[in-house]
């Protein structure tokens, strides 16, 4: 067997990706790490526009109703700016290798981060998956899982990575929120290196599946996922069951339980809800950690919530 997912990279698409010819365009770059044995899920997201619009939210989450850390910034940068060096608002990146490892460090207030980050596989592509990627949501999408080390800092408490697993992502392109439905994205990671990785959509009446499964250190693309997901009575996220069915006809058996959820802040139109679940996590019978995010448009969980309520 050989590892696949490479489709439609580039050696530099892990750099910003630029307006051609007064496109519109946008970079989003996520980093995450799930502590199970500290209650605590944490996540670093970037976007970049083509015309120089930036922003960031740093969270920090357990079981609590409020977050650890909850950091929002937005600003302009400089047409120069990539992110090869990036520097903004507290948070900066290097990436010595693109698409196989970089450093992200965060310091603002009491809160601090080091999370140097390298993959253990090769950065996979959506385009790799047999649904491909729908053009609504990207026009590319790496995702990665990897070994981290570092530590972070918050509310006096201070935990080292020596070796942990940890999981970061780069798309690009413009999203249309309007025509998803639902979506469940997801990473789970054990320490001895397997992982899963999926995103199950519905979008236009039709489902879709993307993501990969690392066994033995070979990545395979998805081929679909049988799944069902548990929620309490305000639909946050309270476990999924899944099998992860590859290309090569291999089965994967992933069980999320979710110790602590986060709604993140956003601004369009169809006031969607992104919520972010920090998870326990055991694959094929290995315990391990992950993460389970969830999207809905607001209307549809506000009907949702009522009823169940």
């Amino acid at each position: 067997m050989t590892a696949i997912g490479h489709a439609g990279l580039g050696a530099a698409d892990d750099l910003r990706h630029r307006s051609v010819a007064g496109e519109r365009t946008r970079d989003s770059l996520f980093w995450q790490l799930t502590m199970p044995e500290h209650q605590l899920g944490l996540q670093v997201y970037l976007y970049l526009s083509g015309s120089g619009k930036a922003g960031y939210n740093v969270c920090v989450w357990g079981p609590e109703p409020r977050p650890l850390v909850s950091h929002q910034h937005s600003g302009k940068i400089p047409d120069h700016a990539d992110l090869d060096e990036f520097s903004f608002g507290g948070l900066t990146l290097t990436q010595p290798q693109l698409r196989k490892s970089c450093t992200l460090t965060y310091h603002h207030d009491d809160v601090h981060i080091e999370y140097e980050f390298t993959g253990i596989h090769d950065a996979f592509s959506y385009h790799a998956n047999p649904d491909g990627l729908p053009a609504w949501f990207a026009v590319n999408r790496i995702e990665q899982t990897g070994r981290v080390r570092g530590g972070v800092e918050v509310a006096g408490r201070s935990i080292a990575w020596d070796d942990q697993m940890g999981h970061r992502d780069h798309s690009w392109g413009v999203r249309d929120w309007g025509v998803p439905q639902h979506w469940k994205w997801l990473v789970a990671y054990t320490d001895s290196g397997r992982v899963i990785n999926g995103w199950i959509w519905i979008a236009q009446g039709e489902w879709g599946f993307a993501g990969y499964v690392v066994r033995d250190g070979v990545t395979l693309p998805v081929h679909h996922i049988e799944h069902h997901a548990e929620y309490d009575e305000q639909m946050r996220q309270r476990a999924l069951r899944a099998t992860f069915v590859d290309v090569e006809g291999s089965r994967s058996e992933l069980q999320l339980d979710v110790f602590g959820v986060i709604e993140l802040p956003t601004h369009d139109r169809l006031q969607t809800v992104i919520r972010e679940g920090a998870c326990s996590a055991v694959i094929d019978g290995e315990s391990g950690a992950g993460q389970f995010e969830t999207h809905w448009q607001g209307g549809y969980l506000d009907y949702l919530t009522n009823r169940r309520s």
